[in-house]
């Protein structure tokens, strides 16, 4: 009887999660289900495969919602794919090359070499990488029922939108992808000589407002240019020129050079082709989207009149005629702009931090470097020894008597100078932030972001803004120093706060303390 109830209750259980992968599977339940089973109880075979899975594992994984198998086999393919379009890349070029196999021996070896290698690897990827995501299909799968059967939010069943997702992915990465892969590097300045073009054919577009195309553009332009070059060739003829003649003759053969750039220009941009205008927008480098104009060149500077009262004058120059420039260097010259305005308009303020943290330094320095060596020496000894241990005294020993046998000491002393005031400028800023971090969710919330960069960034970036406004003296490399140290001291204070046990503060608020 007992046995007999074993099994009824095996059974029950295999019903149930029949039950449930066909909830699950929604289609092909019949198929999953006993898979599941051998699968669970240890007994699918390593070669087992599903066959959708191999002919197109992304399609098969993004309806079924195993996204993880999606972008594997997504990039697995595409990986085989860019390597067979070497392939595709090179041959014609290795056939160019052995038109002439004397003078191309190098290039003939190193494209057939590449076609073999990239030939190799693309299958190898592409076809071990379909058997092995049919094998693990199902197991995929199965880890993502269970997930399911825990948290029923979980993506299961057949979705044409997933599907669609998919598809959609798929059509933004791999088409661009293989057609890079096929083609050669562009020349560097091509992209911007596009750019060029376009700008002047714009600009000369707006002078010759009555012109209806590019085309008739250029035959305009041409025409001008050789009129003016007639009007050029005739006054040169004369060989008794009045000065009238020769200003003249001076215009008219600027005005040809420059009619005659534009004319090459023109030709230019109707030269571009559209695969040249794709390849530029989306194989090479980011396109430019936007060419500005200039903001203007200012210049601010502190000046002091017989008065004694000292303003900011501004200095404006003149923009270069028909210069643009990318979105990238007209921000950098708007901070450029900014800074000098800064400068001008807080000097007072900079000086005034600079001159805290030098003389912070100084007296600092002076407490080291005026204190005997033998007394300092001594001081670091006992501390080493007093908060780690014989090991680390020992090392402090050697480290002081490097730097006392190499003459290293007054250098070393500055060194210590520079940290202790960096510490005490990160204690008493860091202290009250990271208390306010642990007190204020807002606040941790939009501090965290910020801490988080400024410990990503190298110290020595910050020495530029640093150097920007307070010069170059030991006070940039405090302030550089604070900027990254400051981080762990806020996020540790607030850390430490938190982690206090509510029992604690409870206990302390009800013996008298207060929230301060």
């Amino acid at each position: 009887m007992s046995t007999q109830a074993n099994i009824g209750a095996e059974q029950r259980n295999i019903d149930e999660r029949d039950v449930s992968i066909e909830a699950f599977c929604v289609t092909k339940a019949d198929y999953y289900a006993p898979i599941f089973e051998r699968y669970q109880r240890g007994q699918l075979p390593r070669w087992h495969m599903n066959i959708w899975a191999v002919i197109a594992p992304w399609l098969w994984s993004a309806w079924r919602g195993v996204w993880l198998m999606f972008w594997i086999s997504l990039a697995i393919d595409v990986i085989a794919v860019v390597c067979l379009m070497q392939v595709v890349k090179f041959t014609p070029l290795l056939a160019e090359a052995q038109l002439d196999p004397d003078a191309n021996t190098t290039l003939i070896s190193r494209y057939t070499n590449w076609i073999n290698t990239y030939g190799t690897i693309g299958w190898a990827v592409l076809i071990l990488g379909r058997l092995w995501m049919g094998s693990q299909a199902n197991r995929w799968y199965y880890d993502l029922y269970n997930r399911w059967r825990i948290e029923p939010s979980v993506a299961h069943g057949v979705s044409p939108k997933r599907l669609g997702l998919g598809v959609l992915i798929i059509l933004i990465c791999s088409p661009i992808t293989t057609y890079r892969a096929t083609q050669l590097r562009l020349d560097e300045r091509a992209c911007f000589n596009q750019v060029r073009a376009t700008e002047s054919v714009e600009s000369l577009l707006a002078q010759y407002h009555q012109v209806p195309d590019v085309p008739a553009l250029s035959t305009a332009v041409r025409e001008d240019a050789a009129a003016a070059q007639a009007r050029f060739d005739q006054l040169d003829a004369i060989s008794d020129r009045t000065a009238e003649q020769n200003t003249a003759r001076s215009a008219a053969r600027s005005e040809a050079r420059d009619l005659g750039r534009s004319a090459g220009l023109v030709e230019e941009y109707l030269a571009i082709s559209k695969r040249d205008r794709f390849d530029c927008f989306f194989i090479d480098d980011f396109p430019t989207l936007a060419r500005l104009d200039p903001p203007e060149d200012v210049t601010y500077r502190r000046v002091t009149d017989e008065d004694g009262i000292t303003e900011v004058v501004a200095q404006v120059k003149p923009p270069v005629e028909g210069r643009k420039v990318t979105l990238f260097t007209y921000s950098a010259e708007s901070i450029d702009i900014s800074i000098n305005w800064l400068r001008a308009s807080f000097a007072g303020a900079f000086d005034a931090m600079t001159n805290v943290l030098r003389q912070s330094l100084i007296r600092v320095e002076v407490a080291f470097m005026q204190t005997p060596w033998p007394v300092v020496a001594f001081l670091f000894l006992v501390l080493s020894w007093t908060y780690t241990g014989m090991g680390t005294t020992a090392f402090v020993a050697s480290s002081l008597a490097f730097l006392a046998l190499f003459e290293l000491w007054q250098i070393a002393m500055q060194t210590m100078a520079l940290v202790v005031v960096s510490t005490a400028v990160c204690v008493f800023v860091g202290l009250p932030i990271g208390i306010w971090m642990a007190k204020n969710k807002i606040a941790r919330f939009i501090t965290e972001p910020i801490l988080d960069v400024m410990q990503t960034i190298p110290s020595l970036s910050y020495l530029v803004p640093a150097v920007a406004f307070f010069g170059i003296s030991q006070p940039p490399a405090v302030l550089a120093t604070v900027v990254f140290a400051m981080p762990p001291m806020i996020k540790l204070t607030a850390l430490g706060i938190r982690q206090v046990p509510e029992s604690t503060k409870e206990a302390a608020l009800a013996f008298g303390a207060s929230e301060r």
